[in-house]
């Protein structure tokens, strides 16, 4: 009888600790698990980034999933690119070069701008140039000078804006002759883009959007979105029909938007002229474009194509896109008084009401 009681309590024992054991794994793998959900939400949601600021005159935002740290580069990066070429700030290099007429140990940012600046002068058949600045101001604010402007003196300050002005040397920027300026506006944007674009896939970000004004560009799945900004230049009624139209998803595609709708200047005859000057004719535009936007690999090339396609008329704008594979289009345009839009073949864009 003593012996049975022994055993008993001996298996009792037995299963109790058996029964703590399995507990204590149970708990320890519930709690692991926990553990790991518990990281690995938290580590998505840290790296989850978003950063907005202002640069090159305009408002910018930027999101990506990554690694936080990889901010502080690229906050350098912004200003590395603002101190070069931001006319608003005045001890940039630019603002410097326009005030002296030369620069020393000038970064290779303004001194590459200026060459991609030339490629697209030849590009628009000399319509966009770095060297418009004197005839930007001579025309004025919103054209406050018009009246001053004679044909006189339209062709003494388009003389200044002849590219062949500039001089690029070893780490020196210079002018042949007083009154030089320099402007790229119509591309620094883009041109910081693509900059940062390659920073990030560099560092093996895959889902991004990064934005400048209306410029910007997408990868992976970062704010996959129809880019609609250009169309706030439109009357209310137009937006609500093109935004109901436009199904184009950018992704993986750098884009540019442009409009003049409510920039414009009436002349002694009443007629409407965009605040765009062709440097061709060195006169503001009345080309009836309303609105553009470009799709690009490259945005600095979406950025310079979307500024020239407002310049061009409506024909060689619809030529220039056409005939490079890169480009994708949507122009929209006044005819005798109605809104009208064209695309080229590979912009998906419903023309249903």
């Amino acid at each position: 009888m003593t012996v049975s009681l022994l055993r008993v309590n001996i298996s009792w024992r037995i299963n109790m600790r058996s029964r703590s054991l399995k507990y204590f794994l149970w708990g320890t793998v519930f709690s692991l698990s926990a553990l790991i959900v518990w990281l690995h939400f938290f580590k998505e949601k840290a790296s989850n980034v978003f950063m907005e600021g202002k640069a090159l005159g305009v408002f910018y935002s930027i999101s990506f999933e990554g690694d936080p740290r990889l901010e502080k580069s690229i906050d350098s990066l912004i200003h590395e690119i603002d101190l070069a070429v931001n006319l608003q700030l005045p001890n940039s290099e630019i603002s410097r070069f326009n005030r002296f007429g030369s620069i020393d140990n000038a970064s290779s940012h303004l001194e590459n701008l200026i060459e991609l600046s030339n490629f697209f002068h030849f590009l628009s058949g000399g319509a966009v140039s770095h060297t418009m600045l004197p005839l930007i101001r001579g025309w004025g604010r919103e054209f406050s000078n018009q009246r001053q402007m004679t044909h006189e003196k339209v062709e003494e300050l388009m003389r200044l804006c002849d590219i062949r002005n500039v001089e690029i040397g070893t780490s020196m920027i210079k002018s042949n002759q007083q009154g030089i300026m320099l402007d790229l506006n119509y591309l620094d944007k883009g041109y910081l883009i693509d900059l940062l674009t390659d920073f990030l896939l560099k560092k093996g970000v895959k889902n991004f959007h990064i934005e400048f004004g209306l410029d910007g560009v997408t990868y992976g799945l970062g704010k996959r979105k129809n880019s609609l900004n250009f169309l706030s230049n439109l009357p209310p009624e137009f937006q609500r029909q093109f935004s109901k139209k436009l199904n184009q998803n950018i992704n993986n595609t750098a884009y540019s938007s442009s409009g003049n709708l409510n920039k414009f200047y009436v002349d002694a005859k009443g007629n409407k002229h965009s605040h765009l000057i062709d440097l061709r004719t060195g006169f503001p535009i009345s080309n009836g474009i309303l609105a553009n936007h470009i799709i690009s690999s490259r945005c600095v090339k979406a950025d310079a194509i979307a500024t020239i396609c407002m310049i061009l008329d409506l024909e060689e704008s619809i030529y220039l896109i056409n005939n490079d594979p890169e480009l994708e289009g949507l122009i929209v345009y006044n005819l005798n008084g109605n809104l009208e839009v064209w695309t080229s073949s590979g912009f998906r864009y419903s023309k249903e009401k």
